[in-house]
C-alpha cells in the first residue's frame, strides 16, 4: 500500500478547507479505497465500503493519528 493520500474536493468545507481524505489500499477484506472524514474539529472517522455500506473502522483525535491507524491496521 502505497501512501498516496488524495483530498476529496467534493467533500471541501464552505471555507474551502478540506474535510475527507481517500487512499486506494485494495484490501481484501474492507475493498478497494479507505476514507478519513472530518466529523468536528477534534475526530476523524476512518471509513470503508466493504459490502456497499459504509462502515466505520475507527474514530481519531487528529487527521495525523487517523492516518497512522490506517497505516498500522490496514497493510
Amino acid at each position: 500500500m502505497k501512501n498516496a493520500w488524495k483530498i476529496v474536493h467534493d467533500c471541501d468545507g464552505d471555507d474551502g478547507e478540506p474535510t475527507c481524505w481517500s487512499m486506494e489500499i485494495n484490501h481484501s477484506k474492507y475493498g478497494k479505497y479507505v476514507w478519513i472524514s472530518q466529523i468536528s474539529d477534534t475526530a476523524y472517522d476512518v471509513e470503508v465500503i466493504p459490502e456497499q455500506e459504509l462502515k466505520v473502522l475507527a474514530t481519531c483525535k487528529s487527521l495525523a493519528n487517523a492516518k497512522r491507524w490506517v497505516s498500522m491496521h490496514l497493510r
